[in-house]
Order: C-alpha cells, then sequence, then structure tokens
C-alpha cells in the first residue's frame, strides 16, 4: 500500500507540472510489457515530425562502471596467536574458530567468509576470557581482550571489503546489454536483501556481532542478480533521448514560434497532442517507475555506505559521485523537459488548454 502511494504521488507531481488535462489514471496505468527506451525513441520522432526539426547527437553521456574503478581489498594486517597459545585455548570454542582460519580452507576464505570468522572470533571471545580466568590463565585472557578490540576497529573495512570490493557487488552494478521491460519484471527480492544488510552492519558496528553464515551468504546471491546497472543504464538513456527532445523545441522556438501572436497552428496542435499522448501518456509512467525503483534500491544501500564512511577509499568515492550524479537525473532530466515543453507552448493562448 505504502509503495502505491509513493507512486502515486510521483505521478501527480508530473501530472502537475506537465499537462493539466491528463488524468492520474492515464499515468498510473500500468502495462506490465512495456518496452521504456522504445516508448522514448518513438515520442522523439513524434516530436520531430511535429515541430519539423531534426534530433540532434546526444551528448557523450555514458553509466559510470565501478569495474573501472579498479576497487581493491583494504588492507588488513590482524594479530594471531601462538601455537601453544592455541593449544591453551582447549575447552574455549574458539578453538575452532582460530582452527578454520588457519586451515587451507581457511587461508583461501572469500572476504564474505574472512568476515565471518571475524565476527564469531569477536563474540567467542568474552566467555573464554572467563575461562581463561577460572583456570588461572589471565595473560592469554587479556590477550584475547587485546585481540578481540583490534579486530572490533578493523570491521569497518572487513565490511567493505565483504560487501563493496565482492563479486556480487560488481555482478549488482553490471550494466546490461538491453534494458528489455525493465524495470516491470523486476521483483523485491534483493530490495530486501539490501534492508538486510543494512540493518546487519548497523547491529556489527552497533556491538551485536552474531551472524548467520548461511544467511549471509544467501543474501550477497541475491545482491548478484540485483538491478544497479540496469538502473544506471535506463538513467543513462532516459537523459541523452529527452536531452535530445529538449533540444528540437529549444531550436524551434529560436527559428519560429509554435503559435505566433497566440494564434493556435498545426504544429502546436500536434505537438501538444504528441506530448499529452506519448510523452504524459506513455514515456512519464515510465519514468516514474524508475524513479520508484530508484527510491527503493539505494537508500539502504547509501545507509551502508554512511555506516562505512571513515573507511571508503578515493576511489569508490569517486565511483560513488558520478552513480549518485546519474541517477540523480531520474528526477532532474524530465523536470527539465517538463520546463522545455511548458516554454515552448507558452504563447500558445488559443489552444484548448496552456501547460
Amino acid at each position: 500500500m505504502a509503495k502505491r502511494l509513493r507512486w502515486a504521488r510521483v505521478h501527480l507531481y508530473w501530472l502537475s507540472r506537465a499537462i493539466a488535462v491528463i488524468t492520474v489514471a492515464c499515468l498510473t496505468a500500468c502495462s506490465p510489457h512495456s518496452e521504456g527506451p522504445s516508448r522514448l525513441d518513438d515520442y522523439l520522432s513524434r516530436l520531430e515530425r511535429a515541430v519539423g526539426a531534426t534530433r540532434e547527437s546526444p551528448p557523450p553521456i555514458r553509466p559510470p562502471r565501478l569495474s573501472e574503478a579498479r576497487l581493491e581489498p583494504l588492507a588488513i594486517s590482524a594479530q594471531s596467536i601462538s601455537v601453544l597459545d592455541f593449544l591453551a585455548l582447549s575447552g574455549c570454542e574458539l578453538q575452532h574458530n582460530l582452527g578454520r582460519r588457519n586451515s587451507s580452507l581457511g587461508r583461501s576464505a572469500s572476504d564474505s567468509q574472512r568476515l565471518l570468522l571475524d565476527l564469531e572470533f569477536i563474540d567467542l571471545v568474552p566467555a573464554c576470557v572467563i575461562h581463561l580466568n577460572a583456570s588461572g590463565n589471565t595473560e592469554l585472557g587479556e590477550h584475547l581482550q587485546i585481540l578481540a578490540l583490534e579486530r572490533k576497529k578493523l570491521l569497518p573495512k572487513r565490511i567493505y571489503n565483504a560487501l563493496f570490493v565482492g563479486p556480487e557487488f560488481h555482478a549488482f552494478w553490471q550494466l546490461p546489454r538491453q534494458l528489455a521491460n525493465y524495470p516491470a519484471e523486476v521483483g523485491g527480492e534483493v530490495i530486501d536483501t539490501l534492508g538486510y544488510l543494512e540493518q546487519q552492519v548497523k547491529r556489527w558496528l552497533g556491538g551485536d556481532y552474531r551472524a548467520d553464515n548461511g544467511e549471509l551468504e544467501q543474501h550477497l546471491s541475491v545482491l548478484r542478480s540485483g538491478d544497479g546497472g540496469a538502473l544506471l543504464l535506463a538513467s543513462t538513456v532516459q537523459s541523452k533521448t529527452l536531452f535530445q527532445a529538449s533540444a528540437i523545441l529549444r531550436h524551434n522556438e529560436t527559428v519560429k514560434s509554435l503559435c505566433p501572436k497566440g494564434r493556435s497552428t498545426d504544429a502546436a496542435l500536434i505537438t501538444q497532442t504528441v506530448v499529452s499522448k506519448f510523452f504524459a501518456g506513455q514515456v512519464q509512467q515510465w519514468l516514474a517507475q524508475l524513479a520508484l525503483r530508484e527510491s527503493s534500491l539505494m537508500p539502504p544501500l547509501r545507509g551502508i555506505e554512511d555506516l562505512l564512511n571513515d573507511v571508503l577509499p578515493p576511489e569508490y568515492r569517486d565511483w560513488q559521485i558520478s552513480r549518485d550524479a546519474r541517477l540523480l537525473s531520474l528526477r532532474g532530466e524530465p523536470k527539465a523537459h517538463v520546463d522545455t515543453i511548458q516554454a515552448a507552448l507558452s504563447d500558445c493562448t488559443a489552444l484548448p488548454w496552456r501547460p
């Protein structure tokens, strides 16, 4: 219900700014098999014919690729314990944790598994210290507490390596070859996963070090199939096409008015129809879907980034800035195009309606 209300508000906003005669029902009517890029191109072609102008070449806009950021895992150097100290941990569950870490599998573990091992280590230390103190080995207990404190300080780096450098995050931002029916055919599973990851990071950095190995890996697997790259590509496609559509209207305005001295013309009437039927009635629907998808995907992801802000390297920050600037166009470019439509038809006082 909340998603429907947010979607309706998006449609109503653009409705009030664009064309007063298009009803909310028109904008919210959903065609699950609609293809946004083809709708944009159809609108652009019709607008060209309506005003008698030719589209310009779009600006060199390209979506930022995470692969080009060349992210590397943050260096982590943590102390360990000696073989004798390891043997002295008999009776502590912590000994099994250290055994897995030092095994051949542990030494080649993924960053997500290394994170889980550190979380488990921190979580098990208090009970082991109590056991060691009871047996008189207080020196080893104090050493374990130092190691646990060190791993707590390194947790943001461990989390960054596990989430943002891992293959799942790169797959999430991988650009698809085509958009097809995006975003009509995507579900909410990846949104749930991003929310889950944000909550886990909050817990871990807040002092609750419990973690479920299988659950974390399952959510990372879902992240791999996410649509961040598709959203970036869609924002680029709409920016390029709306730039061309606005350029057509601005070029025509410098050559001649659609309504000289307020008088309606055939070009003005056709342009009105094209804008009403094909922009507000079709393209706008797809743009609203994209804006809604962005408002669902990005908040939990940005929440994780905020939590890890102190350890984000310059390479990631540069890509992050480019990504957010591209996604911002999902709202900025449609608004700018609506303003251009209003300016182009501002002299048309004789039309049945005015923008």
